[in-house]
């Protein structure tokens, strides 16, 4: 027997070694067993899928902060210089789609199933199958929106992507209802799931508009800022939270006041993204209830706040630093968006490109992705050292300069001052933005874990995943 028929063996051996199969139905494959060998096959990836451990989607979900930068920063060079490969929009397209799928989702999902579900859910196959989709998926996004836009097969993959987003949901929402969770968590991450699936109501929105061709303006803004409220300021927001109150254990009044206002303030308060033009009283009356929860969760999250520190006193000094970063992000957007009840700053706002931008940004960069990667140096699952901690501060100050610039250009636009030294500080912005992402990809690139060879009680050799020591 060839060498390659002994590794293929103990390759199949390994992925079968949970499956309770005995040591003669690994024999080499036979004619007789022809008839079976896409059910070996299948079997056969359904171990591996069960095998992932949290390091691997978290890889990915930096490599893919990489992809992401590297775009935006061509977005940028392209506003400066003259590159004609590219149609702007359709890598407009592309940036912030993968942004939201291969980033946000992978990293918020994956930390969301690893470590918040009990074990016994999370070996379960099926949600390394459904991280898999949404993977594929948004990679799909990423090669054909470039190129088309929104065509036939972009559409194709943004709809398998939100049909794999409610897989999730479904799932996950039946284990995590079960489990001992606390309910501030339990609360926090069903609504994340369940925001995550109602924003694909915008998305469909968008695609009729399209189909159709139709000139309605107004919907078809209404319809990005319901989207993009949603995964904001429900699923983005909710996540990071649940993932924080379960790492810290708190479960007090105040986390439960926060929790349940922070939950209920995501519908109403999207009308007030619907106040930029004219609209029903009934509209008005919903976002001012939406704008009061929105007070409401901030003064909870003010009460909550010594609670979290006393909670963080053996969390590492940069974890603190970073995450402190993306708390005042979080202040700061809840504060914006409670302003923009007030008619004037409201149209203002919403009329305002670069104070748009910069408020997503400041969401995206500034509180999620800032909080993600506080969370993955706290949990051992960023490879952190020197040359990781220049690259996390060059980001950081990428995302410091590139708000500073876009509001900037936002107060310009309002005083009618422009100048061109705003679009390349801003270009410097991405430049940090993409160095930094870059670095921390390479960095961690080393497997977290380490396979370790183990005998059973039974005498079966397994491979392990151990963590290497800090």
């Amino acid at each position: 027997m060839s060498f390659i028929d002994n590794f293929t063996n103990f390759d199949i051996a390994m992925g079968s070694r949970k499956s309770g199969m005995r040591n003669e139905q690994l024999a080499p494959l036979s004619a007789g067993h022809e008839s079976g060998w896409w059910r070996r096959m299948i079997r056969g990836l359904t171990q591996r899928m069960a095998n992932t451990s949290l390091s691997f989607w978290i890889k990915i979900a930096l490599v893919n902060l990489a992809v992401v930068a590297f775009l935006g920063l061509i977005l940028r060079s392209k506003i400066l210089f003259d590159i004609p490969f590219f149609d702007f929009k359709y890598l407009l397209h592309a940036h912030s789609h993968f942004a939201f799928g291969g980033w946000i989702t992978i990293a918020l999902l994956s930390l969301m199933t690893y470590l918040i579900l009990p074990p016994e859910r999370v070996g379960k196959a099926v949600y390394k199958w459904m991280l898999a989709a949404i993977l594929i998926n948004s990679y799909g996004m990423l090669f054909t929106f470039p190129f088309q836009g929104y065509g036939l097969y972009s559409i194709t993959f943004s709809t398998l992507f939100i049909f794999s987003s409610y897989a999730f949901t479904i799932v996950f929402i039946r284990d995590i209802w079960k489990s001992a969770v606390n309910n501030s968590v339990k609360v926090l991450s069903i609504g994340a799931v369940i925001y995550m699936s109602l924003s694909s109501a915008g998305a469909f929105t968008l695609a009729y508009l399209m189909a159709t061709k139709s000139q309605q303006a107004y919907l078809y803004r209404d319809a990005i800022y319901s989207y993009l409220h949603l995964q904001y300021c429900g699923f983005f927001s909710l996540s990071v939270f649940a993932l924080l109150l379960h790492y810290l254990k708190i479960d007090n009044r105040y986390t439960k006041w926060f929790t349940w206002s922070l939950t209920a303030s995501v519908l109403p308060s999207m009308f007030l993204c619907y106040l930029w033009h004219n609209v029903s009283s009934l509209f008005h009356i919903i976002a001012l209830e939406g704008s009061i929860l929105l007070l409401i969760t901030l003064l909870s999250f003010l009460l909550m706040l010594p609670g979290l520190q006393a909670g963080s006193r053996k969390t590492r000094p940069l974890t603190k630093k970073v995450a402190g970063l993306a708390m005042i992000a979080f202040v700061l957007k809840m504060i914006f968006q409670s302003l923009t009840i007030i008619p004037s700053l409201g149209v203002l706002s919403f009329s305002n490109r670069p104070i748009i931008i910069g408020f997503l940004h400041l969401v995206l960069l500034g509180f999620v992705s800032l909080f993600i990667l506080a969370y993955l140096i706290e949990n051992r699952l960023f490879n952190y050292n020197k040359v990781t901690a220049i690259a996390l501060w060059t980001f950081i100050t990428g995302i410091i300069l590139n708000e500073l610039v876009l509001f900037s250009q936002g107060l310009g636009y309002i005083f009618m001052i422009s100048t061109p030294i705003l679009d390349w500080l801003i270009l410097t912005a991405t430049v940090c933005l993409f160095l930094g992402a870059l670095v921390m990809a390479i960095q961690n690139r080393r497997n977290i874990y380490r396979r370790v060879p183990v005998i059973d009680t039974d005498g079966r050799l397994k491979i392990l995943p151990v963590k290497y020591s800090d």
